[in-house]
């Protein structure tokens, strides 16, 4: 069963597909991101991301993690939203509606590093090869990470962790200006 904010993505993106898109002057909250911004994906279909590139994060609430992405313009940038369009609207609708986080995140490295750069460690999804891409990195004998458990598009927990084994999405953890995680076969601390 889809979740409210989920089912209201669906619906704005389904309506962007079909033409209705571009800034939205009347909203209250115009611009929420920048001036001249396309508010065609409001709700972002890649929600949540986990990717720190585009400019997002992970806070702690009063109601549990979320993914806040106050500071992601990625969407809202015109040309961006024709990619997001063109690529979905080659997909049905009922297709859009089934699919999960994964299917969506693939979409999403491939527009914006240009390939799928998560992978599969056994049960995990590992976007650290998506987060330290081109960062300049030193080993260091240990550290933590995150583990991000989704369920049906929601972070229903967060886990701080050092082995890739277990089930959800691996992400690096951001303290003080710098990403903690596991790269290339190492423990890595990079610079943001």
């Amino acid at each position: 069963m889809l979740g409210e904010l989920r089912e209201r993505t669906l619906v704005e993106l389904f309506g962007a597909l079909e033409g209705k898109y571009g800034p939205n002057y009347e909203c209250k909250y115009y611009p929420c991101h920048f001036s001249g911004q396309d508010c065609s994906l409001c709700y972002c279909p890649f929600y949540p991301c986990l990717l720190y590139d585009l400019g997002g994060e992970l806070k702690i609430t009063s109601s549990g993690y979320v993914w806040s992405c106050q500071n992601c313009n990625w969407i809202h940038k015109t040309e961006n939203v024709e990619d997001v369009l063109a690529v979905l609207s080659g997909y049905s609708r009922q297709q859009l509606i089934e699919e999960d986080w994964y299917f969506f995140n693939r979409i999403l490295q491939e527009l914006y590093y240009g390939t799928e750069l998560g992978v599969w460690e056994g049960n995990a999804y590992n976007l650290m090869p998506a987060v330290f891409k081109d960062k300049e990195c030193e080993e260091v004998e240990k550290t933590e990470f995150l583990r991000v458990v989704l369920k049906d598009f929601e972070i229903e927990s967060v886990h701080r962790c050092n082995t890739l084994e277990g089930e959800g999405v691996l992400i690096p953890m951001r303290d003080n200006g710098r990403f903690h995680g596991f790269y290339n076969g190492r423990y890595v601390i990079c610079k943001i």
